[in-house]
C-alpha cells in the first residue's frame, strides 16, 4: 500500500530525524513513472545505482511539486510512527 509524498510526510520524516532519502524506480503505468522513497536507507547497499538525496535539499523539495509524468510514493511502513 503506497501514499503519494506529501509535506506531512516530509514534516513527520524531519521530526524523526531521518538524514537521506533513497530514490528506486518502482515501475511506469500508463505512461507515469512511480518512484519509491525510502527514509534512511542503507547508504551502501552494494548496487550504486540508488539515489540518496539530503532530506532537506531542493530534490526533496521538488518531489512535492506536481507532474504529469512523475509520482513520488512512499510505502505504508516507513509511515508507521514508532
Amino acid at each position: 500500500m503506497y501514499q503519494l509524498f506529501s509535506d506531512g510526510i516530509l514534516s513527520i520524516w524531519k521530526n524523526q530525524g531521518i538524514s537521506y532519502i533513497k530514490v528506486e524506480e518502482l515501475s511506469t503505468i500508463e505512461g507515469i513513472t512511480f518512484f519509491e522513497l525510502i527514509p534512511d536507507a542503507e547508504l551502501l547497499d552494494g548496487g550504486g545505482v540508488d539515489t540518496l538525496y539530503a532530506i532537506d535539499s531542493e530534490d526533496v523539495d521538488d518531489m512535492l511539486l506536481f507532474s504529469k509524468n512523475v509520482r513520488f510514493v512512499v510505502h505504508k511502513i516507513y509511515l508507521e510512527e514508532d
